[in-house]
């Protein structure tokens, strides 16, 4: 019976041969059409499909597409001025996620399959293509084959939108997709099919779709997650389609449904552009990036991963044209913000140009800005890095003893949503609360009583350029410390610095001078601290006398010379 199964299955047994089953028909020969176990495993397309299967169709729906491709890449290379660039691709149609998602470009997700970065890339594609797409453009129907291509293009393009944001180009997804579609249907008609066919859809496409996805993972540069979209695409399209030849023409295979996969193709690409001007409005949002070493945030969109930008800095960008960064730091001696200024362009831009990192750098004049209620400039500036040509502005503002500077960065035909985002994140920077004034404002509320807690939250607050919030600390500090003589001077001293750098209060910076020069006569700082606040008040002579009996004390210190 197994054996009568799986002949009839196959299609050798006749409906009208004689057979003889003792199981079944006893001693009696009947028609095997008469047998319900026939009836069940018995399909005519079946035996039809094993007797009419070839793959010499000629392959049309794969010529037009590989005629596309070959058109759009030699576009691309006149856009490029003879080369395929960057810029040439996401003009006609390169997928980025900036465009696909914060500009609303959902075509792309569909035209990205069609470009190409150079010839070796549309080479190899095209090789690639022609030797699988043919094949199953004569296993299905061409309506179901032109699906298969419009669907897993997709499919790869979504994936990797979804997985990254760089720029992704190639016919590789409708490959993979094409790539799995064979495996499936290898694995599903290989009863039927000749010895031939089962050697090629079952060794040479598995073999051939394991080696390309395996080679895709050994390259950093390759789209691995498009590969996989693409190849699920495939996968789930072989399990759904049905051979062009097991769909015998009958009453059903009316006009309509033989266009049916045409008309659903048609429609995925009206609905994917349709959908497109939706997706910013739905996907992106502004979200609050905080560096709180130095209590500054920056407002970015949502869709903006972390990564460097070419001067070095901490950044946020969308992958494609924009990219917005950060560098604070901690000043050794107080600076104006223009003082700030020129030592951005001293000491981050040009040492860049001259080692090369940089190359054409142009910097214009700084403009005043604000940041809160702190007066600031904007630095225009231009670049070339190792990618391509850059104009950028930078945001300088300096808060107590931390400067800072928020660079907004853009390429060479940046889309006017980029911009105008860069444009938004430059007017939303905002100054907060640092790591330290945090730290230290816990301290006093755990331990109120404390000097040093007291004294630590003047100095966090001085750093980040609070100068209410630490005079009111370094008040607080100095009423403690007349419990506590040990801290007398130190509290002074800090008071003293404060009030002379950034309280300007130079009448209580003499006070707490003082204080501190009569609790530490042997304290070489608390000496200069006084001479720089006299000198601070115009008492020269007064400056010049301590200045005196400080040499006489301490004659090795070249502050006193």
């Amino acid at each position: 019976m197994d054996e009568f199964e799986h002949r009839a299955r196959r299609g050798e047994i006749s409906p009208h041969a004689l057979v003889s089953i003792p199981a079944l028909t006893g001693e009696r020969f009947v028609e095997a059409r008469a047998l319900p176990l026939f009836a069940a495993v018995y399909d005519p397309r079946r035996l039809l499909f094993r007797r009419h299967f070839h793959l010499g169709r000629i392959p049309f729906v794969t010529l037009v597409l590989a005629g596309l491709c070959t058109a759009l890449w030699w576009i691309a290379k006149d856009e490029g001025g003879g080369v395929v660039t960057r810029e040439a691709l996401l003009l006609l149609g390169a997928k980025a996620r900036a465009r696909v998602v914060d500009d609303g470009e959902a075509w792309r997700l569909l035209v990205a399959s069609l470009l190409h970065k150079d010839g070796t890339h549309l080479a190899f594609n095209l090789f690639a293509l022609l030797s699988v797409g043919t094949v199953l453009e004569g296993v299905y129907r061409r309506g179901d084959y032109l699906l298969l291509l419009v669907l897993s293009g997709l499919s790869c393009m979504v994936t990797s939108t979804l997985a990254i944001p760089l720029t992704t180009v190639g016919a590789s997804g409708m490959i993979f997709g094409c790539l799995g579609c064979a495996v499936v249907f290898g694995l599903r008609f290989a009863d039927v099919l000749a010895w031939r066919y089962r050697i090629y859809f079952g060794v040479v496409v598995v073999g051939y779709t394991a080696a390309a996805f395996s080679l895709g993972l050994l390259r950093a540069s390759t789209d691995n997650w498009g590969h996989a979209g693409g190849i699920v695409c495939g996968f789930l399209a072989g399990c759904v389609l049905e051979p062009r030849l097991l769909r015998l023409k009958s009453v059903s295979e009316r006009p309509l449904t033989v266009a049916r996969p045409w008309l659903v193709a048609l429609a995925v690409v009206v609905v994917v552009c349709a959908v497109g001007p939706l997706l910013p409005r739905l996907l992106v949002t502004t979200v609050s990036s905080p560096f709180s070493a130095f209590g500054v945030a920056v407002e970015r969109p949502s869709t903006w991963s972390k990564g460097t930008d070419p001067l070095g800095f901490i950044a946020f960008g969308n992958g494609v044209d924009a990219i917005a960064s950060v560098a604070c730091a901690r000043m050794a001696v107080p600076k104006t913000v223009d003082e700030s200024v020129a030592s951005f362009v001293d000491q981050e831009l040009w040492p860049r140009a001259r080692n090369g990192q940089l190359a054409s750098l142009v910097v214009d004049e700084a403009h005043p800005a604000r940041v809160g209620n702190l007066d600031a400039r904007l630095l225009p500036f231009s670049y070339v890095a190792s990618d391509g040509p850059f104009s950028a502005r930078a945001l300088l503002f300096v808060r107590g003893e931390i400067e800072c500077a928020v660079v907004a960065e853009e390429r060479r035909g940046v889309s006017p949503v980029a911009h105008a985002q860069l444009d938004a994140l430059l007017l939303h920077v905002s100054v907060t609360g640092t790591d330290a004034e945090l730290l230290a404002t816990r301290a006093t509320t755990d331990r109120p009583s404390s000097t040093k807690a007291w004294l630590e939250r003047g100095l966090a607050h001085q750093t980040a350029g609070d100068v209410t919030a630490a005079r009111t600390a370094f008040v607080r500090a100095g009423e403690l410390a007349n419990d506590e003589p040990s801290w007398t001077a130190r509290t002074a001293m800090a008071r003293a610095a404060f009030e002379l750098s950034f309280g300007h209060d130079l009448d209580a910076a003499l006070a707490n001078a003082r204080t501190a020069e009569s609790k530490a006569s042997d304290d070489a700082d608390a000496a200069a601290l006084l001479v720089q606040v006299h000198r601070a008040r115009g008492e020269l002579e007064q400056a010049a006398l301590h200045n005196t009996v400080a040499h006489a004390h301490f004659p090795d210190d070249d502050r006193f010379q």
